[in-house]
């Protein structure tokens, strides 16, 4: 394989990220200027489709890619058997969707806006497994030649649907708009109908294949839930319109830390870190400790700079209507720290075979994210659904990180130390300052200790030569 073809391949995925992300940051201002009732619904439906679509998804990718790899594997047979099956349970997941937003009492067109984009999620979980035989086998440009397209055509009929002031309804169809095209598209690059030909024992033989991957199945499940449960709560006490709030108030912290957990971490360190353990164990604790410190760096000062600066970008965006939202925000920048370092955490506990603690961890999570949906958001709505999600990741850090810190060290007491006081010097300077100076004159006092903590703990150049052999 030429060099040049890494940054290719790493490019054309890239290139549909943003063309996605893009659209959708546009969709989305566009949405929430137009009706804050609106885009709750339409956040209310994609939380619904998130779960979809993780049913439908089964944890299957990961098994997929590891298994599309190997020689003496016939992947179209195997794409054929993982259809069905994800098809199967696609049609479950959306028929008890359907059932529980009837038991919510759910009005009937709230309830087929669920409908349309819980099944463009679902449809997108299904055609994932045609896109991880696209991965395995190096053909990330045609993943693009069909992502880009299926976007920009949903969002951008989403996009005109606002503008014009259609129905909620019709804005929501931009989703199976959008997935139906990705899946048409993906079926005319495999030159074939992907059902076509699975007998029973073909059925049989994956499920014998795909059992070692029920570990990551329940962490998947597990994680989903815990991370949308406080919408539908949110939904039930505090109407669309909270929901809308609080949907902008997470959209920064989710899209920050989306793009480090899954550019960075899953498809650069991860790899490394998992060879690493198995090699090297005094590059791994390099490594794993300067990832670490970067993302420790990294995360506290964008921390500070959306609790200071909420107040101003939020409205400025998203219009004078959500200045509510600017409490929620602040609540959820813990989550951008823990998120990072989570993430780090647990594709190294991945990577060391302990995925079954992992799974402990995030059932944990799940127990205690029920527990205070329960008893914080019924009082005090908006804010209770950022507390309580909040208090879940940091939760769920503690024990991820913790053992993290237990088992491979990455951090020293006298490192743990200097983080501390960065934060301390931070918080008592832009507090300080803020007593005589201007209010961005502040700010710049209060980041400076973390800007240097950034510069001290930067990954090393590749041009020095102290880089970790991973050889």
């Amino acid at each position: 394989m030429k060099l040049k073809s890494i940054p290719q391949r790493l490019g054309y995925v890239l290139g549909a990220q943003w063309t996605h992300d893009l659209s959708w940051t546009i969709f989305t201002i566009l949405l929430a200027r137009h009706s804050q009732d609106m885009l709750g619904q339409i956040m209310l439906a994609i939380s619904y489709g998130y779960l979809v679509r993780t049913a439908a998804d089964v944890g299957l990718n990961d098994f997929l890619l590891s298994t599309f790899a190997r020689r003496g594997v016939h992947p179209r047979a195997m794409l054929g058997q993982v259809t069905w099956l994800k098809c199967c349970i696609f049609l479950i997941a959306l028929g008890v969707a359907w059932w529980i937003t009837g038991a919510q009492g759910y009005t009937f067109e709230l309830r087929l806006i669920v409908l349309c984009i819980a099944a463009g999620f679902g449809l997108d979980g299904v055609t994932d497994s045609f896109f991880a035989l696209c991965q395995a086998r190096g053909r990330q440009d045609v993943e693009l030649r069909i992502r880009a397209p299926s976007t920009l055509i949903g969002l951008g009929y989403g996009i005109v649907c606002v503008l014009l002031g259609t129905s909620p309804l019709m804005v929501a169809l931009y989703k199976p708009v959008e997935s139906v095209l990705c899946m048409i598209f993906a079926s005319v690059a495999l030159r074939r109908n992907p059902l076509s030909g699975i007998g029973f024992a073909g059925m049989l033989d994956l499920a014998k294949q795909m059992k070692n991957g029920l570990v990551f199945t329940c962490m998947a499940v597990c994680a989903m839930f815990y991370n949308k449960l406080n919408v539908f709560f949110l939904k039930q006490y505090g109407g669309d319109a909270a929901v809308g709030g609080y949907s902008v108030a997470w959209e920064t912290v989710e899209g920050l830390s989306a793009l480090v957990s899954g550019a960075l971490l899953g498809k650069v360190i991860f790899p490394l870190l998992a060879g690493l353990w198995r090699q090297n164990r005094v590059a791994f604790r390099s490594l794993a400790g300067q990832t670490a410190r970067s993302l420790w760096a990294a995360s506290l000062a964008v921390v500070f700079l959306i609790c200071v600066e909420s107040d101003r970008f939020l409205p400025f965006i998203y219009g004078a209507g959500y200045s509510d939202a600017v409490t929620a925000q602040r609540l959820l920048t813990p989550c951008l720290v823990t998120g990072f370092l989570h993430n780090l955490a647990a594709y190294v506990m991945i990577g060391m075979g302990s995925h079954r603690l992992l799974l402990c961890c995030y059932v944990s999570g799940l127990v205690l994210n029920i527990v205070l949906c329960v008893t914080l958001i019924p009082s005090m709505p908006l804010e209770g659904a950022a507390l309580a999600l909040t208090g879940t990741k940091v939760w769920v850090a503690i024990l991820t990180v913790g053992y993290f810190q237990y088992v491979a060290k990455p951090m020293n007491f006298a490192q743990w130390g200097g983080m501390f006081a960065a934060i301390a010097a931070c918080v008592g300077l832009w507090l300080g300052a803020g007593l005589a100076l201007p209010r961005e004159a502040a700010e710049l006092a209060g980041i400076a200790p973390l800007l240097v903590l950034c510069w001290k703990w930067r990954p090393p150049s590749p041009f020095e030569n102290k880089s970790v052999n991973v050889g």
